[in-house]
């Protein structure tokens, strides 16, 4: 009898701290995971700048100089352009960004300017009066969203 009582403890024991233990551990992953997507297009254009031969904490300076605004409206912003836009990727917001911090220029995702800029780089599609429309409205958008957040 008490050794089934031992069996049966040590079982419950094990079952309890089995379904507590991952429930921590999928908490810090997701923790991480928000770190990584905060910091997704600063850390990447500086990123590609040093794979193409930059110093990591040149590199770091350059994009964080060249974008306007923090990261966290950024980010926003540049997801508010892919959901207009599916053909772009954030790939492709990494490679604008990176390569006007290569050349000391200012980024700003709420200007109606660099919205063209971004899209013309891509090559996938005409802009034609109806995207136009649309940029100026992601730039209304993204402006707002600066205005919010600051």
């Amino acid at each position: 009898m008490k050794r089934e009582i031992l069996i049966v403890t040590v079982l419950m024991t094990n079952i309890a701290f089995a379904s507590v233990l991952p429930a921590g551990v999928r908490t810090i992953r997701e923790i991480d995971t928000n770190k990584n997507t905060i910091n997704t297009l600063s850390s990447a254009a500086s990123m590609r700048l040093y794979k193409r031969g930059l110093e990591k904490e040149t590199a770091n300076q350059k994009v964080l100089r060249s974008l306007n605004g923090d990261e966290h409206t950024n980010s926003l912003m540049a997801q508010n352009i892919m959901d207009h836009f599916k053909e772009i990727k954030n790939e492709d917001i990494v490679r604008y960004i990176s390569d006007c911090a290569l050349f000391e220029k200012k980024v700003n995702l709420s200007s109606y300017d660099d919205i063209i800029a971004l899209l013309q780089k891509t090559n996938r599609f005409k802009l034609d009066e109806d995207s136009l429309k649309k940029i100026q409205k992601i730039s209304l958008e993204n402006q707002k969203i600066t205005q919010v957040l600051s």
